[in-house]
């Protein structure tokens, strides 16, 4: 075993017998000692970036022409198209299945698998043709973890989850805004589908003064920003998005939001988005909590979002008191939902960044700091006048 000294990290570099070979197209996995424990996507994306670093010389053209300050990934299926062995094909094809079956989407996003580099601080190295390394979305990543890395030779090379080489580096995995987008499409489908009305759900609890017919009252996010993302370099760009609850104003239900918000990609730095947070006619007393999550790679959306809505509608159904003024349930809502939430989502499924109790709808917060301190909003209400 050798070791090089790479941007300031060492990293083993292991060679056999093969390294020593001439290349060939296609070789056989190398193996690693926590091989067993990765789900069989992640041992395919393995599989598949070990062979993008032992065919970089036929598609270095391409990662070139198509990464840069714009974009900072490209489909797999192109570059697997352009190495063209059918097994490598046929093996990126059935990861894609199995990435939308583990995430419980409704609809299936085009080239969901790209191969994107890590952080834009690489794009030089890229564009003066700098040797990369390839590596692919682990599961369950985590500071001090070690890192499976191919050089452009197909070797193994091992480096940290905490340090970063200065070198390119690409990631076989999910284009987590398209799964993000479509994982929210899936639990707002099924909110929405607990939206309807009927006699069972009347409602006991104290009701909300009738809304103004002239505007949409609505929450708007002037500002944010995040101390943690939550991510390791190798999960690249965080991909962060908001639950808002409360309780319907017309049922003893809740009412469930998710909000994206995609340009909020890198912790320590200050976003003004301007972005309609919450809009009031969906909800009772003015009032609404927020829960800021980061996407990760193992979340079932449609899971997630049954497991939430029944947490809220035990937590609404145990409140109940034929009428006096319940405020306080909204509140409950948070805790309730975070306990309900399975203890793998805050490793490598969907983190908590922050989150804030009891929003009202006539508060104007400027800088006000989360329940956790990790993030830092400014909120205004803002009234839209309806078109007639």
């Amino acid at each position: 075993m050798k070791y090089l000294q790479i941007s300031g990290l060492v990293l083993a570099l292991c060679l056999g017998v093969t390294g020593c070979q001439e290349q060939s197209k296609q070789t056989q996995a190398t193996p690693t000692p926590d091989a067993g424990k990765l789900s069989l996507e992640a041992q395919n994306q393995r599989q598949i970036a070990q062979q993008l670093g032992e065919n970089y010389a036929q598609i270095a053209s391409q990662l070139k022409q198509n990464i840069n300050v714009e974009s900072n990934g490209v489909p797999l299926n192109k570059l697997v198209n352009i190495i063209n062995l059918p097994a490598l094909t046929a093996q990126a094809a059935d990861t894609e299945k199995m990435v939308i079956a583990k995430h419980g989407l409704n609809q299936q996003p085009e080239n969901l698998l790209t191969v994107s580099l890590a952080n834009p601080a690489m794009l030089p190295g890229v564009e003066a043709g700098q040797q990369p390394l390839f590596t692919y979305q682990q599961d369950n990543v985590k500071a001090g973890d070690s890192i499976d890395m191919f050089d452009s030779h197909g070797e193994l090379v091992i480096g940290s989850a905490d340090v970063m080489p200065n070198q390119p580096v690409f990631i076989v995995g999910v284009d987590e805004q398209k799964a993000m987008r479509a994982g929210l499409a899936t639990m707002q489908s099924v909110f929405n589908a607990n939206d309807a009305v009927t006699l069972d759900n009347l409602p006991k609890l104290a009701s909300a003064p009738k809304l103004s017919e002239e505007f949409l009252s609505t929450t708007v996010l002037k500002k944010i920003s995040v101390k943690d993302d939550q991510e390791p370099w190798i999960s690249g760009k965080a991909e962060i998005y908001a639950l808002v609850s409360g309780v319907d104003p017309s049922r003893d239900e809740p009412t469930l939001d998710v909000v994206e918000m995609p340009y909020l990609d890198y912790q320590d730095q200050v976003y003004y988005p301007n972005q309609i947070m919450v809009y009031w006619a969906r909800y009772r007393w003015g009032a609404a909590n927020i829960i800021l999550m980061e996407h990760d790679t193992n979340t079932n959306y449609r899971e997630l979002a049954e497991v939430i809505i029944k947490t809220a509608t035990t937590v609404i159904a145990s409140q109940i008191d034929g009428g006096a003024a319940s405020l306080p349930i909204v509140n409950k809502l948070v805790d309730a939902i975070l306990k309900a939430i399975p203890d793998e989502t805050f490793t490598n499924n969907d983190d908590m960044v922050d989150f804030y109790y009891t929003i009202m709808q006539t508060d104007e917060l400027i800088d006000q700091p989360g329940a956790s301190n990790n993030a830092t909003i400014t909120l205004e209400p803002r009234e839209i006048p309806l078109t007639k």
